[in-house]
């Protein structure tokens, strides 16, 4: 009993186990309005990609905080606080 146990161990754990995904048919990427992108990302510490959606204004200010963090290191000040709680 105990070896057929074992030998299906692996049969049901391979059942389980989710298909991997086109990234060509990856629906991520596509435009919510005009000015929306999704994007599919992994953080930090996790295997678990999220989607990420942003609006162009969004995205405008990510880009001006990672230019001021970048100044703040370049001249060796203390980096700023981000503006909009994240």
């Amino acid at each position: 009993m105990k070896r057929s146990l074992l030998l299906l161990s692996p049969l049901l754990l391979a059942a389980c186990a989710s298909a991997p995904t086109d990234p060509k048919q990856d629906v991520a990427a596509a435009p919510i309005d005009k000015d929306t992108i999704c994007e599919r990302e992994t953080r930090t510490g996790t295997l678990m990609p999220t989607l990420r959606c942003r609006t162009a204004a969004q995205r405008e200010a990510d880009k001006r905080d990672a230019e001021a963090v970048s100044d703040a290191v370049r001249r060796g000040a203390p980096t700023p606080a981000p503006k909009n709680g994240s």
